[in-house]
């Protein structure tokens, strides 16, 4: 009998040496894509994915890392960037920036079903998807659903 165990993008945020490692991977590409040193995200990596860091909220900072670095290179990069870089992740982690979005379509997926946002992590990931898609006409009745759900979070 084999044991499985979970995804190893699952674990992302809960493992800083290989949350570290993912972020820097994204941070080298960046680098190359732009032509210049980005010492700020950097020193944010290096800081938030230090096992001896004592801060309450670590987990939930790392989780924020790990959302803004992959939001910043899907949204600052060009397809051919990307490509390089989804290549470059797979090989190394067994997934990519398109894995880790589409987990988060079937989490909000999961809170439309269910019905109410749960916990400021859920909160943050529908308030996020209302900002990417606000703007599209064609998605008007989602953001309208995303967004009552947000307010009943907030009237809590």
């Amino acid at each position: 009998m084999t044991v499985k165990s979970k995804p190893t993008k699952l674990e992302l945020p809960k493992n800083p040496e290989l949350l570290e490692k993912w972020c820097l991977t994204i941070l080298e590409s960046l680098e190359r894509f732009w032509g210049e040193d980005l010492p700020m995200w950097r020193e944010i990596v290096l800081k938030t994915c230090d096992v001896n860091w004592k801060h309450k909220y670590r987990l939930q900072a790392r989780k924020g890392l790990l959302h803004d670095i992959n939001e910043y290179a899907m949204e600052s990069m060009n397809q051919q960037a990307l490509l390089m870089l989804n290549s470059k992740l797979r090989q190394e982690f067994k997934f990519d920036l398109n894995d880790l979005s589409n987990r988060n379509n079937i989490r909000i997926q999961n809170i439309l079903k269910r019905g109410v946002i749960r916990n400021e992590e859920e909160f943050r990931l529908v308030s996020d998807k209302v900002e990417e898609i606000y703007a599209d006409d064609s998605q008007k009745g989602l953001v309208s659903k995303l967004n009552d759900l947000l307010g009943a979070f907030e009237s809590i």
